[in-house]
């Protein structure tokens, strides 16, 4: 701590003398944040994005920055919302632990690649349509139980870029993993070199010098071959690091000996540490460990590049905001961003931020949330941002997304801080315990309907369905497993609408809205129609559609005229909470015993609704609607036209 310390205790008294003449002057601009509303569960501490790309969105030649689900306009940093799937909230997380912006589909169009570890659980890319205000699609790219992020870089030595993905422990099935770059469909290839060193952090570099790229991880390396894709990757356990590592592992010859050596940090405990090369005159190879830092923690992603113009890179790094809400051993202390002149491995400390979290929630308004709460998340970017000859920060965590720009610095007393418990979000998940209903590959585990004929089906790694099947009786997938108390979280959305439909107002007492005569009154809509259907029968339909009430209804239930009419409001969404036609939803739903609660896309819309006659157990089926109707030869106005992906089940005792 007295490296970095120290340094501060100049910086604080000695801040008008010349000396700081020649030192770099970065000074912070806040782009966006979160707000501070805690009866809609939003904190001045999240939840937000803590990772940012940087890339030319809208083809206008201003470097933009994306942040999760918002990307900002350069230069006044105009805030253009949704524009992609994936990083969604959870409880007070963020589902994007990584992020970085290349073309992965060569059409010269930078897009953004993207993993999260909650319930993404692995990795998409976001294909940039070339146009603002249309939804980037997404794809799949890596399914793991246990993501930790992605970093880039040219593993097979071709000249383009691959990606190296990172999990925080070992699985079945799972291991050291990259993406070959390739240029056609599906434009990224999966290789596995191995299981060893599978953990939290790696990174990409040359170790022992011989020209090809070797893997990092927090274990020992792995050998890049001449033939990656094809030869076997030796691992050479030459070194260890106790506990999660950074992510990225930085690769650099840090004392310029002709050796590259490693920075490492701890990214969930204390500590920053340089990893110096040794060959002896055997040239057997070691390591030695020097600490640059003990007494900060939660280092979780550095980056190197040049801040001070010497012509040698610079590393940036610093401390996550409430890394595993709070829990980690260092989260209460005092948030810092610091850059460091390696001088050969003195590491000469610089303060870009020092904050002591000022704000409690017992002394209601006398101290207000800081705006000053600089964290640095998960993935940072070194880059001249404003194009002006030198290199910029930028930097996204909890506390909201900055960009230091290359001209100053600031620093500020800590007192205990209290969080809400994560669990008393309403999005909260415990994601232990949850298990694929889909591979994402084939329908394994899904009973497709004798005489289906292939009408539902995977494409594209999603379930599709065109509302065509030719199966005699019941037309819906169903799962092969049955199900008693369950959460199910599952993406789906139409494809496009089959025509109008006479669509009524649904009032919130589970009736119609009439006109003066009696009559229901009804509109000609878009529409297309299916549900998903929970224990094996379609009284638990939780209705998909394009009705104006929006989808979650327990149609059932509703229509029940036996019902007592508090039960039949109960399930009548609360909100209209859909997407629009062709983008995706994220059903949350969770049945116990005879009680069923829905999210949609984050919001509440079906709250502890009883399902009276419910079975205890059965399958989840995906339901048919709909069809060729034989009379005109066209899809009927309310058909399946659908897709589903991303199908996660926990049950619960």
């Amino acid at each position: 701590m007295k490296n970095c310390l120290c340094f501060l205790i100049v910086l604080l008294v000695m801040i008008p003398l010349a000396v700081h003449a020649a030192e770099p002057i970065f000074v912070p601009v806040k782009i966006d944040g979160p707000v501070h509303d805690p009866a809609n569960d939003s904190y001045w501490f999240g939840p937000f994005s803590e990772c940012c790309s940087v890339l030319d969105v809208d083809g206008d030649g201003d470097l933009d920055i994306a942040a999760g689900r918002n990307w900002y306009e350069a230069p006044r940093w105009k805030k253009h919302t949704n524009f992609r799937d994936g990083a969604m909230t959870n409880g007070p997380e963020t589902d994007d632990n990584s992020e970085f912006a290349m073309d992965v589909n060569r059409d010269g169009r930078i897009d953004i690649v993207s993993s999260g570890w909650m319930y993404m659980k692995g990795a998409f890319w976001y294909e940039n349509p070339g146009k603002t205000g249309t939804k980037w699609k997404s794809t799949r790219i890596h399914l793991a139980r246990s993501m930790e992020g992605i970093i880039h870089g040219d593993i097979d030595g071709d000249g383009d870029d691959d990606i190296l993905v990172n999990h925080w422990t070992l699985h079945p099935g799972q291991g050291v993993t990259w993406l070959e770059s390739i240029d056609r469909k599906p434009w990224l290839k999966e290789h596995i070199v191995g299981t060893k060193g599978d953990l939290h952090g790696n990174g990409l570099g040359d170790i022992n010098g011989d020209g090809r790229t070797d893997i990092v991880t927090p274990s020992g390396w792995y050998e890049g071959p001449r033939r990656p894709t094809k030869d076997k990757w030796i691992f050479h356990a030459d070194y260890t690091w106790k506990g999660p590592a950074s992510h990225p592992i930085l690769i650099h010859d840090v004392d310029e000996d002709g050796l590259n050596d490693i920075i490492i940090g701890a990214s969930h405990s204390y500590g920053l540490a340089w990893l110096e090369q040794v060959v002896d005159a055997s040239g057997n190879r070691s390591f030695t460990t020097h600490w640059i830092e003990k007494d900060f923690g939660q280092f979780h992603t550095m980056e190197l590049g040049d801040l001070n113009g010497d012509g040698k890179p610079d590393l940036v790094t610093g401390k996550r905001l409430f890394a595993h809400h709070g829990n980690d051993i260092s989260a209460f202390d005092p948030l810092f961003a610091f850059w460091y002149d390696l001088k050969g491995g003195k590491f000469e400390c610089h303060v870009l931020s020092y904050n002591h979290l000022p704000w409690y929630s017992k002394e209601g308004t006398l101290n207000p949330p800081p705006n000053g709460a600089i964290a640095v998340g998960m993935k940072l970017n070194i880059v001249d941002l404003d194009k002006d000859g030198d290199n910029d920060i930028v930097i996204a965590g909890k506390g909201g997304l900055y960009v230091f720009f290359n001209k100053g610095y600031p620093p500020s007393p800590r007192r205990e801080h209290k969080l809400p418990p994560h669990d008393s979000y309403p999005t909260w998940r415990e994601w232990p315990g949850f298990k694929p209903l889909f591979n994402s590959k084939d329908l394994t585990g899904w009973k497709i309907p004798q005489g289906d004929n292939g009408h539902w089906k995977v494409v594209d790694r999603v379930i599709d369905y065109d509302a065509q099947s030719e199966a005699r009786g019941d037309k819906n997938l169903w799962t092969e497993e049955s199900f008693g108390d369950f959460r199910l979280l599952i993406e789906w959305r139409f494809k496009r609408t089959t025509g109008l439909y006479p669509m009524p107002t649904i009032l919130p007492d589970g009736s119609y809205k009439k006109d003066a005569n009696g009559k229901v009154i009804t509109e000609l809509r878009p529409n297309a129609d299916s549900g998903i259907m929970l224990r094996g029968t379609g009284r638990t339909q939780v209705n998909i559609w394009c009705w104006p009430v929006g989808s979650g209804e327990v149609w059932a239930v509703r229509n029940d005229r036996n019902l007592l009419p508090q039960l039949r409001a109960a399930a009548v969404p609360k909100v209209r909470a859909d997407n629009p036609v062709g983008q995706w939803n994220l059903f949350d739903i969770t049945m116990k015993g005879d009680r069923m609660t829905v999210i949609l896309n984050g919001q509440m819309v079906i709250e502890n609704a009883q399902v009276p006659g419910i079975p205890e157990r059965g399958p989840i089926g995906l339901q048919h609607h709909g069809g060729l109707d034989k009379r005109t030869g066209k899809m009927s106005p309310a058909s399946s036209l659908i897709q589903f992906r991303n199908i996660w089940i926990k049950q619960l005792n």
